[in-house]
Parts: C-alpha cells; sequence; structure tokens
C-alpha cells in the first residue's frame, strides 16, 4: 500500500509542476484568462489527491520536513504567473514614500505626483482614489522598493512569509497533537498558490501577523498575542475586528501594548493620516462587489448600497456578540469572527476568502474547500480585461462561487441549532483510557489484536472484549490471554454498549477485532484530548494490511470524510469522552450503523477530529466486487440517515441486507 499511496502522492504533485512550468512559458500572459481557470482546476486536484495520499511511515519530524519541502517547490514553480495589478501600487507608493512624499495626501493620479510617473504607475487600478492601506504596510512597501524596484522583490518576501505562514500552522498542530498533514490544506490551496506566489497579494503578511497572534494566545503569551494583533492590524485593517475578543478572553490589562504598533508607524504620517480613513471609505463603504450576503440584500433594497452596508454591519455586530459568549476557545471564536466578516462583506475579492483557509487547517470542513473550488471561476473576470473592457465578474459566475458553499455550509451549521446557540463546553484533561473490542467469531483475527493492546505506550486501565456468541474459541483465546470478556446480545451496538457499561473510564477507544493499533495510539489519543478541550471524540484513521489502489481510493474517502464531515466509521478506530456521550443518550445498541450514529452523536455534543494513520485493519470484506460493496455502503447510509431524520429504526432491516449481501 505504501508504494500506491507513494505513487499517488507524486502524481499529484506532478500536477503543480506541469501548470509552474506552462506559467513560465510565454502562454502565461498571451492566454493568461483561460490558463488561469484550466490550471485552477488542475492544481485543485492535485491539491486534493497530495493531502489524501501524503505518505505513512514517517516520523513527525520528517513529515514536516516534507511537508515544507513540497510547499517551498510548489510556490517556486508558481512565480511564473503574472503579478496582480496590485503589486503596481505597491511598488509605486513604495517608491512615493522613499521619496518623502505621503500616499494619503492625495489619489494617485494627482498632478502632484507626475513627476513620480512610471510603467508601473500606469499599470495601478484606482488612480482616482485615496489609498487604504494602513502606515506600517505602506512603509514596507517603501523599504522593498528601496532596495529592488521590481514586483519579483514582493514576491520573494511573500513567499518567505507564506513559507512562515505553514511553519505557523504545523506549530499549531503540533501542539495541538493532531496531524500535521492537515497543514497543506493551506500549503497546497490552489487558493494560496494564486493569491501568494502567482498573483503576490500582500495578505499573505495580514495572515502571518494574525496567526502568529493567534498561536501566543494558544501559548498562554497574551502579552505577544497583542503586540501581534497591532501589527496585524497595521497590515490590514480588518484585524480590528478581533479586538472585542481579545478584550474578552485575552487578558485586557494587555490591551495597552496593541497602541505600540498602532501608535509608532502612524507618528511617520501623522500629517496626512486622514487621507487613509477616507480610502477606506471609499473602498469597503461605499463599494460593493461579489458580496455573497451584502449583495443579494443590495438587490432586496433596490440597489441601496448604503442601506445594505448598514444591514450587514448590524449582523456582524449580533454575530460578534453571541461569537465572543458562546465560543470559549479564542482560536475557535477567531475563525468564526474572520469568516463571518468574509461573508458579510460589501467588497469580496478571492484572495480574502484566503483569510480564513488558515483556521480551516485547525477546523477543517468541507464547505471552505467546496468555496477553495469554486473560487476559481473568479478569474472569469480576466477574460473582460483580455478584450479591453472594464472588469467585471459575471452574475452567473458568483452564483456558480457561491451558491455550493452557502449550501454546504447551512448543513454544516446544523449542529449549532441542534444546541440551541448554547456555550460549547469545554472539557477536563482526561486521565483514564477504556478499549473495547467487540467480536464475533474473531478466532483468527483476535490474537493479533489484543497482543497489539498489551503493548501501547499509554496503557488503558481497562481492556474488555464484548462477544456476542462466538462459537469458534473466540472467547477462550482472549480469556487465555488474561482479558476480561463481557457476553451479551449479538449486534455491534449492543456489544460496545455493553463493554462501556462494564468501565467508568473519562475516554473509551472501540476497536474492531481485524485491526491492529500502532503502540502511540492511545497516547495519541489522550494528548489530543487533553490539549483540545472541545473535541469529543473522534477517529484514529485506518490503513488497510493489503496493498491495492483501490483500497488506497477506500483509505482517501475515510480520511476526506471523517477529517471534513466528521463521520467516521468503526474500523477506523473510533474514540469518545465518555461523559459527552451519556449526555447524548449512550452509545448506541444498533445492529448495524452503530458507527454512523455515535459519530453523529459525538458532533452533535461538540468537535470531532481526525488523528491520521495508526491502525492497520483486514482487507477481507474488499474481496468480492469493489463497485458493488461501495454502492451497497452508500445505500445503507443514505437509508439510514433518511430514516433517522424521521425518528425512524430501520438498522434491524439494515442488518438483514448487509449480511444478506456479503
Amino acid at each position: 500500500m505504501r508504494n500506491a499511496r507513494l505513487s499517488f502522492f507524486l502524481c499529484s504533485l506532478t500536477l503543480f509542476f506541469v501548470v509552474g512550468v506552462i506559467y513560465w512559458t510565454p502562454w502565461a500572459e498571451e492566454y493568461k484568462a483561460s490558463l488561469m481557470l484550466a490550471s485552477y482546476g488542475v492544481i485543485f486536484i492535485g491539491f486534493i489527491g497530495a493531502w489524501l495520499s501524503f505518505p505513512d511511515g514517517l516520523s513527525t519530524p520528517n513529515k514536516i520536513g516534507l511537508i515544507l519541502l513540497v510547499s517551498l517547490l510548489v510556490r517556486i514553480f508558481m512565480l511564473g504567473m503574472p503579478v496582480s495589478d496590485d503589486v503596481y501600487r505597491y511598488l509605486w507608493e513604495g517608491k512615493i514614500i522613499a521619496a518623502g512624499e505621503s500616499p494619503y495626501q492625495f489619489p494617485a493620479n494627482h498632478a502632484h505626483y507626475e513627476a513620480h510617473r512610471d510603467h508601473y504607475w500606469e499599470g495601478m487600478n484606482h488612480k482616482d482614489k485615496l489609498t487604504a492601506y494602513p502606515p506600517l504596510v505602506e512603509l514596507l512597501f517603501a523599504s522593498i522598493s528601496s532596495i529592488a524596484y521590481s514586483p519579483w522583490m514582493f514576491k520573494a518576501l511573500f513567499v518567505f512569509a507564506d513559507m512562515c505562514v505553514v511553519w505557523v500552522l504545523i506549530s499549531f498542530l503540533t501542539l495541538r497533537g493532531l496531524d500535521v498533514r492537515t497543514a497543506l490544506l493551506y500549503a497546497l490551496n490552489p487558493l494560496t498558490l494564486f493569491a501568494i506566489a502567482g498573483e503576490a497579494h500582500f495578505d499573505v503578511l495580514l495572515i502571518l501577523t494574525m496567526m502568529l497572534a493567534m498561536l501566543c494566545v494558544e501559548k498562554k503569551a497574551f502579552a505577544w498575542s497583542w503586540i501581534w494583533l497591532g501589527i496585524a492590524i497595521q497590515i490590514k485593517i480588518i484585524a480590528v475586528v478581533l479586538v472585542p475578543l481579545f478584550l474578552w478572553r485575552c487578558h485586557w490589562r494587555y490591551a495597552w501594548l496593541l497602541l505600540i504598533p498602532l501608535v509608532v508607524p502612524s507618528l511617520y504620517f501623522i500629517d496626512s493620516l486622514s487621507g487613509m480613513f477616507q480610502g477606506l471609505w471609499v473602498f469597503g463603504g461605499l463599494g460593493a462587489f461579489n458580496g455573497p450576503i451584502h449583495g443579494p440584500i443590495s438587490y432586496l433594497l433596490g440597489g441601496d448600497i448604503t442601506w445594505a452596508s448598514r444591514v450587514v454591519f448590524v449582523l456582524f455586530g449580533l454575530i460578534t456578540l453571541w461569537i465572543i459568549w458562546a465560543v470559549r476557545t479564542p482560536v475557535k471564536a477567531a475563525y468564526l469572527l474572520i469568516a463571518s466578516l468574509v461573508l458579510l462583506s460589501p467588497v469580496v475579492h478571492y484572495w480574502y476568502i484566503l483569510w480564513v483557509i488558515p483556521f480551516v487547517v485547525l477546523y477543517p470542513g468541507l464547505s471552505w474547500l467546496v468555496l477553495s473550488l469554486t473560487s476559481g471561476v473568479y478569474f472569469v473576470s480576466t477574460f473582460s480585461v483580455e478584450n479591453g473592457e472594464d472588469w467585471l465578474l459575471p452574475v452567473w459566475a458568483m452564483w456558480v462561487m457561491w451558491l455550493p458553499f452557502l449550501l454546504v455550509l447551512i448543513y454544516e451549521s446544523r449542529m449549532i441549532l441542534l444546541r440551541r446557540f448554547q456555550q460549547i463546553n469545554l472539557w477536563e484533561k482526561p486521565k483514564t483510557l477504556a478499549i473495547i473490542v467487540p467480536t464475533l467469531n474473531e478466532r483468527e483475527q483476535l490474537k493479533t489484536c489484543l497482543s497489539a493492546l498489551k503493548l501501547l505506550i499509554y496503557p488503558a486501565d481497562k481492556i474488555i472484549v464484548s462477544d456476542g456468541g462466538s462459537n469458534d474459541g473466540t472467547v477462550a483465546i482472549a480469556q487465555a490471554m488474561g482479558f476480561e470478556v463481557v457476553m451479551g446480545q449479538r449486534g455491534r451496538g449492543a456489544q460496545i454498549k455493553g463493554g462501556v457499561a462494564a468501565v467508568n473510564s473519562d475516554v473509551i477507544l472501540v476497536i474492531h477485532a481485524d485491526c491492529v493499533c500502532e503502540n502511540n495510539v492511545s497516547q495519541r489519543i489522550m494528548t489530543m484530548l487533553a490539549q483540545n478541550p472541545d473535541v469529543i471524540g473522534g477517529a484514529i484513521g485506518q490503513r488497510f494490511n493489503a496493498s491495492s489502489p483501490r483500497l488506497l481510493i477506500i483509505e482517501m474517502l475515510n480520511d476526506a470524510r471523517a477529517t471534513l464531515g466528521g463521520a467516521s466509521f468503526g474500523d477506523q478506530g473510533q474514540f469518545f469522552r465518555n461523559t459527552a456521550i451519556r449526555e447524548q443518550g449512550g452509545v448506541p445498541d444498533y445492529p448495524l450503523m452503530e458507527d454512523v450514529e455515535l459519530s453523529l452523536r459525538m458532533m452533535q455534543s461538540g468537535r470531532v477530529a481526525l488523528l491520521g494513520s495508526g491502525i492497520k485493519n483486514s482487507a477481507r470484506q474488499w474481496k468480492g466486487s469493489f463497485i458493488r460493496r461501495i454502492l451497497l455502503i452508500l445505500k445503507l447510509i443514505v437509508v439510514f440517515r433518511f430514516s433517522r431524520f424521521f425518528n425512524l429504526d430501520v438498522t434491524k432491516k439494515l442488518y438483514e441486507l448487509y449480511y444478506a449481501k456479503k
């Protein structure tokens, strides 16, 4: 399986490099619109493939090294993409600041700056508007333009900053005991590559400083978190939305430190600084473009942009109050605040969505991954520019971009409704772990499974074999190996429920008898739950003990479903906080689909997580017709979920159907 996984990983990376090479050819300028649309889709395929087929069997340092190496190489290849015309503004404004002028005094097309006009000034957009960039980033532009008056200097700086973002995300994941390969959701995301290494938008500096502020919060270095927040605001003013959260959750006594990065750079432009606020109002207060919520509201109000902006401002204020009250983990609250800001903004360019993606690494969700794909339609706008027309994005393109995302987001948000907008629980650090192994005639597999459980680095206080009436010596094997056996009703759900009833541990891990655990599995579970008090449970992640490309596909689909949707299967090694599941009615005693129901109950109680690989299980169930089995599983899940919606228990019928087909 390792060879199949590595081959798929390398093939996925090849897509990045093929696209990157094309951008170093004359075609990059000649066919810019068509190439950007097509290459975005190709890179998205490579991104998903590389993430899901990331090689197993590596130590954590080697995983980190591979992630950083691949991330850097991909960015180098993407440097050939033509820059955005925003970069010309960075260059030109940096030039006039270095010459002793202020960009806040007049619009760029004012006669006052006529002596400074050059080819970059010619390529600038919005010359008739005052700049909206804060003082610190303007001084940074001046420094870069003084060193080398070229877009390449900005690309080099932004790629370096982008690699720092990847490192910060890896630090977050390591600190939380989560799978570091999840950093690829940002590192190889086409949104990231196009916006930073490609078009060179300076938003990466905002992302870096904002994530450094949140990393300091995670480490409880609150003084530094306030300083980094101030720097983030001085990079892009939108970071100011995090100030109320910091005042409430991040020791307001350090708030005065925010003034240092806010005041010191501003003193350089003190005489003309009011021009920045005028520019902000023109760009953000009077304009409207591609806002998924602001746009429809404006349409309903007869095109009145000002009133639509007032409505979304009130909505954002209400959402902010709820987030600060209900979400007790500052990083998750920051994620929701920034996401809400993007969705409610009057103007949303595709690179604004990138502000949210680093948080998606920490809180994966299908909706934002869908938006990462559909955002590629944004490049339809480049066709109008190629044709010499005004830059615009057709209405149909906005629908394509936003509708799939919003539908998935609404579905994902159902859990907030189920919890009735209550505060999110934070759970205590777990101390004890019990393992339940449901069995039914597992003589051939059980000994290997139980032997591996004896070697766990973090030993379980109890390991229960819950048997459903085996007649092949399974019980005798378990007892001979010194394990406690609980006899009960046949059916995996009932057996698991019986095993859980026999223990009183903080955490329960359910392992199928044909699974073999790595010796660090229990330690990873306990560490992750200790570092993530809002996580209820989740799954470990499985790999098959046989090698086959089609089995690799199953592994990848299982990882994607558990990571993005939270729904895990029993052979992925499900674990949960015992008390939390008791509050949801306990472990379901269904004869089939008990694992799907368990994952749903976990999601109703809180957040779930996938740890990555750690379990190898038998491929015996996949020896028959591959397609037929996939279709059968999909049918069972659809019928179960539909019936569950109407409070119907059809699991006995599904059990009979499943085993009749085997």
